[in-house]
C-alpha cells in the first residue's frame, strides 16, 4: 500500500512494484483485481477491445492477470472497499501506515476461526498453496 494525494496510474504501478519486490521470493503476484478506474483500465477501446494503457501494459509485461470487477458491483471488490473504509476512518489513530497495516492484519477477525483467534495473516498462511511454502519459510525464517 502507499499513501498518495491522487489515485494515478503511476502511483498504482509504484504500489504494485513495491508489492512485487516484497513478495517475489515467496509468493509471486500472478493476478490483480481492480475496478474500472482510469488509473487501472482504459475505458476507451478500439473495435477489437484493445487499448494502450500504462497499467494494463505493465501487467502484460510482467505476466500478471488483470481481473476486472463487475461494473456497479462493489461486492466483487468488497475486501478492498472494506479496507478503504477502515483506512479513511482510522488512519489518524496510528502513527504511520505500517502500524495500521500490522494491526489490521494481526487482529482476530470475526469471519475467521475465532476459537483459535485466527488473524488475517494466519488465514493467509493457512490457505497458502503448498508449492509456495518453501520460499515463504525461507524468507520467514532466514534459511
Amino acid at each position: 500500500m502507499g499513501e498518495f494525494h491522487h489515485a494515478t496510474t503511476e502511483n498504482s504501478i509504484t504500489v504494485l512494484k513495491n508489492a512485487m519486490i516484497i513478495t517475489k521470493d515467496y509468493y509471486p503476484i500472478d493476478a490483480v483485481i481492480t475496478d474500472h478506474g482510469s488509473q487501472f483500465y482504459a475505458n476507451n477501446r478500439d473495435k477489437k477491445g484493445n487499448a494502450n494503457h500504462e497499467f494494463e501494459n505493465f501487467l502484460k509485461e510482467k505476466g500478471i492477470e488483470h481481473i476486472l470487477c463487475g461494473v456497479n458491483h462493489p461486492q466483487t471488490n468488497g475486501k478492498y472497499e472494506k479496507w478503504n473504509d477502515f483506512y479513511k476512518n482510522h488512519r489518524e489513530i496510528f502513527e504511520n501506515l505500517r502500524d495500521l497495516i500490522e494491526w489490521y492484519n494481526n487482529r482476530p477477525h470475526g469471519s475467521l476461526n475465532l476459537r483459535r483467534a485466527e488473524t488475517p495473516n494466519k488465514a493467509f498462511i493457512r490457505k497458502m498453496k503448498p508449492e509456495l511454502w518453501f520460499g515463504f519459510a525461507t524468507k520467514l525464517f532466514g534459511w
